[in-house]
């Protein structure tokens, strides 16, 4: 009886648009994240701006190639960079544990690099 009842709700919820996030019993607080590093580097004299986000934190970012930030994150990290000027390239690499995961590059005239790495599985 239980079982029929839950999966009709369900499947309600489902055709109504609504998700629904089953998390184990055993999991009481959300996992604590890792440390990333983004490296910003590129052309010298490169400057840019943009933003740098973890799911629920978006800071703004602004800066001249190189550049480091380090964010900690359990979901994503979201980095978007424009650089300021016409010529040059522009290029964002993710580090997790020292080691590349993931790069961007642009040279477009005041081109911009959107990176998503997402930590899970």
């Amino acid at each position: 009886m239980w079982r029929s009842a839950a999966a009709v709700l369900l499947s309600g919820l489902l055709l109504t648009g609504c998700t629904v996030a089953l998390v184990p019993e055993h999991q009481e607080m959300p996992p604590s994240g890792i440390d990333l590093v983004i490296e910003i580097s590129g052309s010298p004299g490169v400057t840019f701006q943009g933003s740098l986000g973890t799911g629920n934190i978006n800071k703004s970012i602004e800066g001249q190639v190189p550049a480091e930030f380090t964010v900690r994150t359990a979901v994503a990290a979201v980095v978007s960079v424009t650089k300021e000027r016409e010529d040059g390239e522009l290029t964002v690499f993710v580090l997790r544990a020292g080691k590349e995961v993931a790069r961007r590059t642009t040279t477009a005239p005041f081109g911009t690099v959107i990176l998503v790495y997402r930590v899970g599985p």
